[in-house]
């Protein structure tokens, strides 16, 4: 039996067709955005390496096809979500702008009509054709494009996933659907392709909202020391802007975490079958594999995302190209990059212009090995009105104080002004509106676990200073959006 199923398994592989080894000379690489949901930077295994404390969730999981990509690959552990939660982190990462001027700042609203998303630049500059399967999350009230209709992303065709949004059922549909396109396709334009997964964002229903019986308080498979061992910052005591701990038993949290690595191992199997396609094509094709952003797994006791620390807004971001010039098993460690990034650097890599006032810088000089000055810092969005500045050593963290939602005339209508009147936000005159008096910042060098909350220390005035100075050069830049083509 063993025989016939290493003969069955060989048929179907040798069954499918082998593109040419060699790209034609000149030609535009066909690109892949695989795109998963709240996957935390370090659950990978390869950065065991990078990230040595065992409480590091690379300890925990078997992830053997993200190691490959990370070995065959250029990947990035200073990669930062531009707003974590999904809907806003989608928006920015298809088209290269902040929350505020897409005006997708919390779930469920749709883009800003004048800001073009990837698929309607590239259908506008270029000859791709583009192709979207899974996960949207970026047009309104709803996860997955339809073929036709209010749900149809604009300038992208749609191809059939899975039956539901689970990412148990509907992330092995996209994977086989994305197969197959990259498996047959022949034409002579180049391709721009997106797999939008679902996993492990199920882990959200374990928090006690949308609790279906996942919390358990006991060993029921008698896993004992398989368990991930817990985080060091799972308690914590220091003023913070958004206190919401969840109070979970330890046993609920070993539960939790080993749960969310077996969904990342599940999510790794996918993007297997996605890759091993992309290399029997020939490498025509540059992959890139992000996350949307991260999950609390336990640090500071949270669950799902929207934080401003480390595990929900650092995420993995892998880009394989080798016929391409991208560099094969390079750790980037010290870059500050982002999602942000990558509206431009598909459009450098397909030789297209940025759309107008795209905020982020192309990834090719860094992929590629070629000297390029980088940013020396990085601006993040949360919870509508936060802010957090990214700088080689520290994170800053400050809040605007929110308009009920209640009182607000329309969606962005949520800062409250100096009269406690809601007000959309206006560039260049932040001091107009109340702020949160807590800030926060971390010595990320020093204490990459986020424990000590150093703002009220005076010794570090002179640092926060420079932060908001640098957060208001940020907020100078911004053109918030007003129009929304989809309820």
């Amino acid at each position: 039996m063993k025989t016939a199923a290493a003969v069955t398994a060989a048929s179907l592989t040798q069954s499918w067709p082998v593109f040419a080894a060699e790209p034609a000379p000149g030609a535009k690489p066909n690109i892949l955005l695989v795109i998963c949901d709240q996957m935390v930077l370090d659950a990978i295994g390869a950065y065991q390496k990078y990230l040595a404390d065992q409480p590091w969730l690379c300890h925990w999981v078997d992830t053997p096809h993200l190691d490959d990509l990370v070995r065959s690959g250029v990947s990035f552990t200073q990669a930062h979500s531009p707003n974590p939660v999904c809907c806003p982190a989608r928006s920015c990462i298809f088209t290269g702008r902040y929350a505020l001027e897409t005006g997708v700042i919390f779930n469920n609203i749709g883009i800003d009509r004048s800001v073009p998303n990837m698929g309607q630049w590239f259908e506008q500059h270029s000859n791709y054709q583009r192709v979207y399967c899974g996960k949207w999350h970026a047009g309104g009230p709803w996860n997955n494009p339809h073929v036709a209709g209010p749900r149809k992303i604009p300038s992208f065709e749609t191809l059939p996933n899975g039956p539901d949004n689970w990412g148990r059922h509907m992330d092995y549909g996209v994977s086989g659907s994305v197969e197959a396109y990259l498996r047959n396709y022949r034409d002579a334009r180049p391709f721009l392709a997106v797999a939008g997964f679902m996993d492990p964002h199920d882990i959200c229903f374990w928090t006690p909202k949308l609790n279906n019986g996942r919390t358990r308080s006991s060993d029921f498979f008698s896993l004992a020391g398989t368990f991930p061992q817990l985080p060091p910052n799972l308690h914590y005591d220091f003023k913070e802007i958004w206190h919401d701990p969840i109070s979970f038993s330890a046993m609920q949290w070993h539960n939790y975490i080993y749960d969310y690595c077996r969904m990342v191992e599940r999510l790794d199997r996918n993007v297997g079958r996605l890759l091993r396609a992309v290399r029997d094509r020939g490498d025509d094709t540059i992959l890139i594999f992000m996350s949307d952003h991260g999950d609390g797994v336990g640090r500071h006791s949270r669950v799902q995302k929207w934080h401003p620390y480390d595990e929900s807004v650092k995420v993995p971001l892998i880009v394989y190209g080798p016929k391409f010039g991208i560099r094969r098993g390079v750790v980037d460690t010290t870059s500050l990059v982002g999602l942000i990034d990558i509206m431009a650097t598909v459009c450098d890599y397909a030789g297209l212009p940025c759309p107008p006032h795209c905020r982020g810088m192309s990834l090719r000089p860094l992929l590629e090995g070629r000297p390029t000055p980088w940013r020396e810092n990085l601006f993040i969005e949360l919870r509508e009105v936060g802010r957090v500045i990214r700088s080689r050593q520290y994170k800053y963290v400050m809040s605007y104080q929110p308009a009920p939602r209640s009182a607000r005339a329309q969606a962005n209508e949520c800062f409250l002004t100096q009269d406690g009147q809601p007000s959309l936000f206006i560039t260049g005159e932040g001091n107009r509106f109340r702020r949160v008096p807590t800030v926060m910042l971390f010595d990320m060098q020093n204490d990459p676990w986020e424990t000590r909350n150093l703002a009220e220390d005076p010794k570090f005035a002179q640092v926060i200073a420079e932060h908001e100075t640098l957060n208001r050069q940020y907020e100078a830049q911004l053109i918030p959006g007003r129009e929304f083509t989809r309820a």
